[in-house]
């Protein structure tokens, strides 16, 4: 993918929603072949291991590269959901749910069975970088905002579609619903942050995120811009032209004015 193509991406996303923090692209790989030659590895480069949700925030916040494998990664649910760690009978079982999220195995296994998720193995490595520095064809594209931003993409992306814009929720390992349900479906989901990304990702209160898979993204500009011409924009447009109300103290004071006349008068 051309750097250029991918700024004006960005561009766009910024003229259209004003985004607090960059777009991400995240890309899965194959083989550390096709890792950017400038990207930091956590473990080697920053002297940590970190979660993929720090990946993604640093990318979005600090604008770094981040490409990090299993042996970089603290968090074992992301690992696994991204097929960098065995899916071991001990995981798979509820155990990481119980008592935490659920309140037995039984829902637990429930919610892990859920979780969207490559083949073990398939990659051994994942790259996040701010959408217009992305030195890569993204797989999938994750943006953070507000609700009235979000709402915006979720508009646009329903400009030629209609409907609506289906997305399931677990609050927990939203990495996986943000980069790799996109990879796997097709379609966008809208992602209320999950605890983990609000502690070590540091999400804050406000926002909320919309993960994509990349091959949609001419559809979702052209659906904001479509949008955006029809007067649907963010900011949001409120409306001004209107009488307010008043105490009942100020429109006694308004009548007692116009029987008074203007000033000057008699």
């Amino acid at each position: 993918m051309d750097a250029t193509r991918l700024g004006e991406y960005d561009e766009k996303f910024s003229r259209y929603l004003r985004l607090n923090t960059f777009p991400v692209a995240v890309r899965f790989l194959r083989d550390w072949s096709e890792a950017p030659p400038r990207a930091k590895r956590p473990g080697k480069d920053l002297g940590n291991r970190i979660t993929t949700c720090q990946a993604i925030a640093l990318s979005r916040r600090y604008g770094w590269v981040i490409a990090m494998g299993r042996e970089d990664s603290s968090c074992v649910l992301g690992a696994i959901a991204a097929g960098f760690e065995k899916r071991l009978p001990y995981y798979e079982a509820g155990n990481l749910c119980m008592n935490l999220y659920t309140e037995n195995l039984e829902a637990g296994q429930r919610s892990e069975a859920s979780v969207p998720h490559f083949a073990t193995g398939r990659y051994v490595g994942v790259v996040t970088a701010p959408l217009a520095r992305a030195a890569f064809t993204p797989d999938s594209v994750v943006i953070y905002g507000n609700a009235a931003q979000v709402m915006r993409l979720g508009q646009a992306w329903l400009w030629k579609r209609g409907g609506t814009l289906t997305s399931q929720f677990r609050g927990r390992i939203d990495c996986a619903d943000l980069a790799i349900a996109p990879v796997l479906s097709g379609e966008p989901q809208l992602v209320v942050p999950c605890t983990g990304d609000r502690i070590f990702g540091q999400v804050q209160d406000h926002e909320i995120a919309f993960g994509f898979p990349f091959g949609v993204i001419d559809e979702i500009v052209e659906g904001l811009e479509g949008t955006h011409r029809s007067g649907t924009r963010y900011p949001v447009t409120n409306w001004l032209n209107y009488t307010a109300d008043f105490p009942p103290t100020y429109h006694e004071i308004r009548r007692q004015l116009d029987e008074e006349g203007p000033p000057g008068a008699g």
